[in-house]
């Protein structure tokens, strides 16, 4: 009975031992920047997404999904960074909890990790009376009331501090993102916030929303808050193609890492040339190319264009099901669109295409749209 106890005991002292050298050798190593985009139990899954696989075009950033237990629990202490996406503020907020909110304020003035917010996350970040905020970025968010006020691609501009950090728009005397009802942004009186661009459109298509408050505000807004640093974007560059990048390049310089180049495959910022605002007009056009996917050929491959060139909100759930259409070229139109959308998320829907295509001409087709899709992300996603 000694003698098995010995060996018992033995045993576990070795096991401890080697788990112990793993996960110190795993720190060790590791020279990514760790990002965690958070979850608010399952909500808003696009939005998770879409930051996701804006953050894999930078080959060093790891990116994972994380919910407020991980904050709570203290597993998020090591990482860099951390995201809040679109969908609800509130929601978000509420998840977090108040000693969630006040772990996430800790983490970033104690423990220097980043905060980012996009659109919804830009107004958690704020410090707006009545409303769950965390009061990061010395900015305040007005006219809540008309939160619900429209949304399209819309035009914003560069600071000159906003050039430091995306030094790839200089000659952009005007940029194009997409916008769905994010925040309208104003300096606080004891404001430490910077703005890097300001937002030129004015969107005010639902009906009761008033005029001129979102042009000329603040579209991305920067603050050093004790060691940490954090951002926000007012509208959502992670799912506007050609601009995906500035999501990653932020992140950078949030982390204080070396700000390094992408890929002309999606650093495109001519990709769209004009402001789109989702009037009635504009979204019953939309609507008519949505329905035009399930018609005839001849109708699917026109609208595929339109749906693109109209930066139709939507155009990310509606394209990769067509790699799956019983027309030829429609897959082959699909698997192209893929690539003008940087629907990186898709390619496994695609690699599932051209596994099971049977015409080899097709084939071919598909597989050179694979690789220019993989090719969009960094190297070691």
């Amino acid at each position: 009975m000694t003698k098995s106890l010995t060996f018992i005991f033995s045993a576990l002292i070795i096991l401890i031992t080697i788990s112990s050298c793993k996960r110190v050798e795993k720190k060790t190593i590791s020279n990514k920047i760790k990002v965690g985009v958070f979850d608010k139990n399952g909500d808003s899954p696009w939005c998770i997404t879409d930051a996701i696989e804006a953050l894999k075009i930078d080959p060093a950033i790891d990116c994972e999904v994380i919910r407020a237990s991980q904050i709570m629990s203290g597993e998020l202490d090591q990482f860099d960074a951390i995201i809040f996406p679109g969908g609800s503020g509130r929601g978000e907020t509420q998840s977090l909890g108040e000693t969630g909110m006040e772990k996430v304020v800790q983490l970033v003035k104690e423990k220097g990790i980043s905060v980012i917010g996009i659109c919804a996350g830009a107004y958690i970040m704020t410090e707006t009376p009545n409303y769950p905020s965390l009061n990061l970025t010395g900015f305040e968010a007005i006219d809540i009331e008309h939160d619900n006020r429209g949304h399209g691609l819309v035009k914003f501009s560069l600071t000159e501090k906003g050039l430091e950090i995306f030094p790839e728009l200089k000659d952009q005397k005007i940029s194009l993102c997409q916008y769905y009802e994010g925040p309208v942004l104003v300096s606080t009186k004891n404001s430490v916030g910077i703005e890097l661009a300001s937002m030129l459109s004015d969107v005010h298509t639902v009906e009761g929303s008033p005029a001129n408050m979102t042009n000329n505000k603040p579209f991305i807004v920067v603050a050093q808050v004790g060691k940490g640093k954090v951002a926000s974007f007012v509208g959502h560059p992670e799912c506007t193609p050609g601009m995906r990048w500035m999501l990653a390049r932020i992140v950078r310089w949030a982390t204080n890492n070396e700000m390094i180049k992408y890929s002309e495959s999606v650093v495109r910022p001519n990709f769209f040339t004009e402001e789109i605002i989702y009037t009635k007009e504009v979204k019953d056009l939309q609507e008519k190319y949505y329905q035009m996917l399930s018609g005839s050929k001849d109708d699917k491959l026109i609208a595929i264009d339109k749906v693109i060139e109209l930066a139709c909100w939507s155009s990310k759930k509606w394209i990769p099901g067509m790699l799956r259409d019983k027309d030829a070229m429609v897959r082959v139109k699909a698997s192209w669109a893929l690539i003008q959308l940087e629907r990186t998320d898709a390619i496994p829907d695609l690699e599932a295409a051209a596994m099971t295509e049977t015409d080899n001409n097709i084939k071919i087709e598909l597989e050179k749209n694979l690789k220019a899709l993989r090719g969009i992300l960094g190297s070691n996603s």
